[in-house]
């Protein structure tokens, strides 16, 4: 299948998402489902809040997939959709419950247990550090998965959290110091 059927095919699933068609809905769910419950954990304190944001979010792509203007890829636009509705479940979340932070949390990130990155010269399994970026505070951890892993700016980050651009950065700052220190502590590194 060439890219060009594959545009087409997300172009006519698209199409058939606007009519409201089920079973389009379904393929739609089913092909993106593990990727945004991925990118939910990133931003809820556990695992049933982040199927909860999915679930919110998946509505939410079926009411507004009419405005989607093809500007970028479909993935993309679903992905950002997804990031705000795990963002503004969260903050109604901390708002009255308290959870204990779910240790694998990360293992559902659509990242395949092997993949690794380097760091200071050493291997370090994805799903690890996904798990040590889960134990940063909830200031830190938003801004970070905000800035360094969706690619937001300062200004778009303080925008979605109410903070100023300054807040924003130093948060990044200090996320970014606090991460090294739990990477050298619980993955023994450095």
């Amino acid at each position: 299948m060439s890219k060009q059927d594959n545009l087409l095919n997300e172009q006519e699933l698209i199409s058939a998402c606007i009519d409201n068609d089920p079973r389009a809905q379904k393929i739609l769910f089913e092909t993106y489902a593990s990727k945004m419950l991925g990118v939910c954990a990133r931003y809820c304190p556990n695992m049933e809040d982040a199927k909860d944001a999915m679930h919110e979010g998946f509505i939410k792509i079926f009411q507004q997939i009419v405005k989607f203007k093809g500007n970028s890829k479909l993935q993309t636009w679903m992905t950002r959709l997804m990031i705000f509705t795990a963002i503004d479940h969260f903050k109604k979340s901390i708002k009255f419950n308290y959870y204990e932070k779910d240790e694998d949390i990360y293992t559902v990130s659509g990242l395949s247990e092997a993949e690794e990155i380097e760091y200071d010269d050493e291997q370090i399994n994805i799903n690890d550090l996904y798990a040590v970026i889960n134990k940063l505070p909830d200031g830190y951890k938003l801004v970070f998965n905000l800035y360094a892993i969706d690619g937001f700016t300062h200004r778009q980050i303080a925008e979605k959290l109410n903070i100023s651009e300054g807040t924003s950065k130093s948060q990044l700052a200090r996320a970014r110091k606090h991460l090294q220190k739990l990477v050298k502590e619980e993955l023994n590194i450095g």
